[in-house]
């Protein structure tokens, strides 16, 4: 991978991060009734899942191949259907991806990104990595 596609990988990394934790922000506390019924955290829970997958779908194959263990396909699906199926949100699969798929992500982005050797000044300090 050269420099330039570290570099790339590293900021999608990052803006999949920084998604995953402001989906923890708004869900903090919340019940699946409360999402259920709150337009606001179902609009604001699906945005975040869009640039997930929309900086999944940007990550270089040759990364998304060394982490098998992430499901990149799922994840650019799910953006694809939440982009392109309009009113057609199925709120409880998202929640249940919030429940049993995010923790796996959450735990294993900050640890590809510190894979990446890049400079330690490259990390913005509330950035979690595993450097």
């Amino acid at each position: 991978m050269t420099e330039f596609e570290a570099v790339k990988n590293a900021q999608r990394l990052y803006h999949m991060i920084l998604a995953v934790q402001r989906i923890r922000r708004s869900l903090n506390g919340v019940t699946w009734e409360a999402f259920a019924a709150n337009e606001d955290k179902q609009g604001n829970v699906v945005r975040c899942f869009e640039i997930i997958g929309e900086a999944a779908n940007h990550i270089t194959s040759e990364l998304r191949d060394a982490n098998p263990d992430i499901p990149w396909a799922g994840i650019i699906g799910m953006r694809n259907n939440l982009i392109h199926g309009y009113g057609e949100v199925n709120y409880r699969l998202v929640w249940q991806t919030v429940e049993n798929d995010l923790p796996v992500i959450e735990e294993r982005l900050p640890q590809i990104l510190g894979t990446l050797n890049l400079p330690k000044d490259f990390y913005p300090p509330e950035l979690p990595t595993a450097k």
